[in-house]
């Protein structure tokens, strides 16, 4: 058995940012076509649920699971972009702190924009915990893009 050979592969800051824009572009097309096809209600799901278990009213696992997918979906539609965004700010000349904030306030201006304009669709579906559960998905995707260095990937031939 020869030697293991370490290859990295160096991804530009252009196909990075390339990619961004692939994905936010993608993202509002995904949100124009799913417009109007689910419902909102005047209180959101979360909330409702936690009002129930507060007041020790019995909730099946199908209505919790129900009532939290709109978050989850919020969260993980936000992931892809929340880890590019950060793969473009992150530079060893930047503290990386800093590239957090600024990820997850771009990362809210984006998701608010986005809100902004669904307030404009006759058939929109959106609220402003959406935009929260955008900014997690943001900063949940950033974590990812700086633990990407401390995961090793290994293809066994």
């Amino acid at each position: 058995m020869g030697k293991r050979e370490v290859h990295v592969i160096a991804v530009p800051k252009s196909v990075t940012i390339a990619l961004l824009v692939l994905v936010s572009v993608s993202m509002v097309v995904l949100i124009w076509l799913l417009s109007g096809k689910t419902y909102a209600k005047q209180t959101h799901p979360i909330l409702e649920t936690f009002a129930r278990i507060m007041q020790y009213r019995q909730i099946s696992s199908d209505a919790l699971l129900a009532s939290l997918m709109p978050a989850i979906a919020n969260i993980l539609l936000f992931v892809p972009w929340g880890f590019l965004m950060f793969l473009a700010l992150d530079r060893p000349s930047r503290p990386r702190p800093q590239s957090y904030i600024i990820t997850c306030a771009a990362g809210i201006i984006f998701a608010m924009t986005v809100d902004v304009w669904q307030y404009s669709l006759p058939t929109r579906v959106t609220t402003m915990a959406d935009s929260i559960a955008n900014a997690i998905g943001a900063l949940a995707g950033a974590t990812l893009g700086h633990l990407r260095k401390q995961v090793r990937v290994r293809f066994e031939a």
